[in-house]
């Protein structure tokens, strides 16, 4: 039982100082894909599969990813830091800015970081709000460092230790969605959400339920242009041990304290080239109707894990209708 304890835990140190740049290398593995592990992305076109390293003790262990105003992307690290670079992305050497993200100062004098597991930009005032494992609060960064807020939550309070805001999102009709990773009612995959007015921790709330496939957990998700929200899920397998992903699709707008919210099952991430422990996912404009969806992996600083960057292209007007 302790195995995949180990093998996710196995090798980690302690935050090293902070490091304006990490030098990256970058892989194409794109034609590691195989037919089958593209058939069952189901809508999902693969457009690229790229395998990134670095020697920065810094980079990797990424649970959410942003698509930034200036046209780079901000991966955010449950070591409570961050990596910013260049997309598109190129087979070869580049670099990433890298910094720290937000420390607590402890009453020992010492300072505590934050497992960050989401994050969400509001595209009202460029602030970042982002959701930590282990806690009942999400924390406000304004622009251009001017300062951190803290918001307590009080249903989060009763939610397991691993609970957390694992998956936060702005939808969007101002509504913000925030949804417990291991918060499983019963065996049919109902997890619990919240569902705020307006800002978390600032507005109005609404717990609800949500029915995700048998056995996954949410980790991330983002909304797309009709309202609509693609969901990111997960699970860890034990034989042979690895991880698997499915995107499902959800419509907020059906949102019923009487019963959970049903999703529909878009792709499964399960190629054994393919799969890895994707944590992070945006949305980026493709060409015509055509919209790009990004994924990033949390290599949770192991030697058996990847961080990598899956390209995912599709139409929206493809996915079925939710019954």
């Amino acid at each position: 039982m302790l195995a995949p304890l180990l093998w996710i835990t196995w090798g980690w140190k302690p935050l090293p100082p902070d490091s304006p740049r990490a030098l990256l290398r970058v892989s194409d593995r794109t034609a590691q894909i195989g037919r089958d592990d593209r058939a069952k992305l189901g809508p999902f076109r693969p457009l690229h599969l790229w395998h990134i390293t670095s020697p920065s003790p810094r980079f990797g262990g990424y649970s959410a990813l942003l698509a930034m105003p200036e046209g780079d992307f901000l991966a955010l690290s449950d070591r409570n830091s961050w990596a910013r670079f260049a997309v598109p992305m190129r087979a070869g050497r580049a670099t990433a800015k890298t910094g720290r993200l937000i420390y607590e100062r402890r009453l020992d004098g010492g300072y505590s970081g934050f497992d960050v597991e989401s994050a969400v930009l509001d595209p009202i005032d460029g602030s970042l709000w982002v959701g930590a494992e282990g806690g009942d609060r999400v924390f406000r960064l304004a622009r251009r460092g001017l300062g951190v807020q803290a918001f307590s939550i009080g249903p989060m309070k009763a939610w397991p230790r691993n609970g957390g805001a694992e998956a936060m999102a702005r939808l969007r009709d101002g509504c913000w969605m925030i949804l417990c990773e291991s918060c499983a009612f019963d065996t049919a995959g109902a997890h619990l959400g919240l569902l705020f007015s307006g800002h978390p921790g600032r507005s109005p709330l609404s717990p609800f339920r949500i029915v995700l496939p048998e056995g996954f957990d949410p980790v991330d998700m983002t909304p797309l242009p009709d309202g609509r929200l693609l969901i990111l899920t997960r699970r860890l397998n034990l034989f042979p041990l690895h991880f698997e992903s499915r995107i499902v699709l959800a419509d907020p707008a059906q949102i019923d304290r009487r019963r959970a919210l049903r999703t529909t099952e878009l792709a499964r991430i399960d190629g054994q080239n393919l799969r890895e422990n994707y944590e992070g996912m945006t949305l980026l404009p493709g060409s015509g109707r055509q919209m790009v969806l990004w994924l990033i992996s949390d290599a949770n600083d192991s030697a058996f894990q990847r961080t990598l960057v899956l390209e995912l292209a599709f139409d929206p007007l493809q996915f079925p209708l939710i019954r």
